[in-house]
């Protein structure tokens, strides 16, 4: 059966001639980060990926008001996801620093500015540095990634099984794609538990992880509303809402666009509210915020399923990821780290060098012990740690 393949133009990393392969399982920021570093190691990545798209959670929705950002929406901490996604000659950047400017109660002064006339002085405001975002959303940011890479779409795995030593995946109409010496599963762990049936170790921490859902709401406003362009409130039904019109390489122009996240608790108070419901209500706290009337051009409320986690302590030698030597499987992504891109991405190239170093120097399948089990982290341990480092919750997702 012919899958279809993701190539979008940019050349592969030469590889040698015979290099082992790597099937990489979910192509989410963990999975793609972890499949650029393995090719840039000389071993040969497939990604798989059950959806139509590359990105996970780094997700943008077209509607008939323009793009929204409806996953991650800003991107912190030391990445090398702009170094993957390095545009061509005449390609736009895939990446960009976004910022806002403080408002007056924040900055005791304003920066002055050389005036070009001095009967019309010129003052300039001092610019909040939000993070970097993708260009021309979050979803594009994810297929500059992908493109060198060798990506099956709609390519759902059911089955992962050793032959010998090596790895053979089955999908909906039998085996798929040869056989792989490395398997990663880069994905929510409940959607990893049923492949991770090689490793009892690993299966038992994915075992451990639960997730919670959370509502979001896509806003379009024909009138300007007067809010900063991203905020994160400590209280209330709304936790985090961004303008999709602030953000570099989207357009500007009305309507405006508004992404709103619901809390954790207030998310799970309306879980069995249906879309509609849950929609008015976050736009009257919405309005509540603004002080304003709201009259919505556009309005859809989502439940992102998965969309945090409690993940498990990762392995004392392998900090970030699983990894059974044993048997050479591995997972990345939140199913072991917090939900956030920085994190995520930092987990599948970790991953990718753990590995490489298995496949670059093998020892005999068997010869190491499994590492046990991690225990478990409850999700308050998990916040808490985010809320001790600064900005560290900046942004929404969990790297799908």
């Amino acid at each position: 059966m012919n899958y279809p393949t993701q190539t979008l133009g940019t050349p592969t990393p030469v590889r040698a001639s015979g290099a082992p392969r790597v099937a990489v399982v979910g192509a989410g920021i963990g999975g793609l980060s972890c499949a650029r570093e393995l090719a840039l190691r000389g071993l040969e990545p497939v990604v798989f990926e059950a959806s139509d798209r590359v990105g996970g959670r780094c997700s943008s929705l077209l509607t008939r008001v323009g793009w929204f950002d409806d996953g991650a929406q800003v991107i912190n901490g030391n990445t090398l996801l702009a170094t993957y996604a390095a545009p061509e000659p005449g390609r736009l950047a895939a990446s960009h620093v976004w910022t806002m400017p403080c408002a007056p109660v924040d900055v005791p002064s304003w920066r002055k500015v050389k005036p070009q006339d001095e009967d019309d002085p010129i003052e300039e405001r001092e610019l909040e540095w939000l993070g970097t975002v993708g260009v021309p959303s979050m979803r594009g940011l994810a297929e500059a990634i992908a493109r060198p890479l060798s990506v099956r779409l709609n390519t759902p795995i059911r089955q992962a099984h050793r032959h010998h030593a090596h790895w053979v995946l089955q999908g909906e109409s039998g085996d798929v794609d040869g056989t792989f010496e490395a398997l990663v599963l880069a994905m929510p762990a409940p959607q990893a538990l049923p492949l991770a049936s090689g490793s009892r170790a690993v299966s038992k921490a994915l075992r451990g992880v639960r997730y919670r859902n959370r509502w979001v709401l896509l806003l379009g406003s024909e009138r300007a509303i007067h809010l900063p362009s991203y905020r994160v409130y400590g209280s209330g039904p709304i936790e985090r809402m961004a303008a999709m019109h602030s953000k570099p390489g989207r357009a500007s122009t009305v309507p405006h666009r508004w992404f709103i996240e619901a809390s954790e608790r207030w998310s799970q108070e309306h879980a069995d509210d249906d879309a509609e419901t849950v929609a008015d209500l976050l736009l009257a706290n919405f309005a509540a915020h603004a002080r304003q009337p709201v009259v919505p051009h556009f309005l859809l409320a989502h439940n992102w399923s998965l969309a945090f986690a409690d993940a498990p302590a990762p392995q004392a030698d392998a900090p970030s990821f699983l990894w059974d030597e044993s048997v050479r499987l591995g997972v990345c992504g939140d199913s072991v780290t917090p939900s956030r891109v920085d994190e995520v991405h930092r987990s599948g190239t970790r991953l990718a060098t753990r590995l490489a170093e298995s496949l670059t120097n093998p020892q005999p399948l068997g010869a190491r012990p499994v590492a046990p089990a991690p225990a478990a982290r409850t999700y308050a341990d998990v916040k808490a740690g985010l809320k001790a480092a600064p900005r560290a919750r900046t942004p929404w997702m969990k790297a799908a």
